[in-house]
């Protein structure tokens, strides 16, 4: 019987720390949205991993560098950022973010807008959650 209290103690536990995880991650989601409204690099170069890749919506690959470059110099503006529907999954010290972003700014003097689908994994390293990848597809 204590054994059975025990295990369901600790599914108990796991279940609201993976909760906890997910509402950080959710956070840091929106603190990224509003780094990009600010062209805060230094916040943005927290939240990426070294080795952070992004496959944007059109396609191209894009590294930490190339992002964190971009806005800085001001080839890539964002005047709007809006998130919907995001679900986050927990695995361990790894965490799967999907959602939807619908976003409006400047990329290289042309505009842009509209809703992508995107996934952003996460990387738990040194207690801190890190974007080590993510993928957009533009929506209709």
């Amino acid at each position: 019987m204590i054994t059975r209290i025990t295990a369901l103690f600790l599914l108990v536990c796991a279940g609201s720390l993976s909760a906890q995880a997910a509402d950080s991650i959710k956070a840091l989601e929106t603190s990224r949205g509003q780094a990009l409204l600010q062209a805060d690099t230094v916040a943005l170069s927290r939240m990426l991993a070294t080795e952070f890749v992004e496959v944007s919506r059109l396609g191209a690959v894009r590294s930490r560098a190339d992002n964190i470059r971009d806005i800085a110099s001001g080839t890539l503006k964002l005047t709007a950022v809006k998130y919907d529907s995001l679900d986050v999954r927990i695995y361990g010290d790894v965490a799967v973010l999907r959602g939807i972003a619908d976003n409006t700014g400047t990329f290289r003097g042309f505009p842009f807008s509209g809703k992508v689908r995107y996934t952003r994994i996460f990387v738990k390293r040194d207690g801190r959650w890190q974007a080590v990848e993510m993928q957009q597809t533009a929506m209709q």
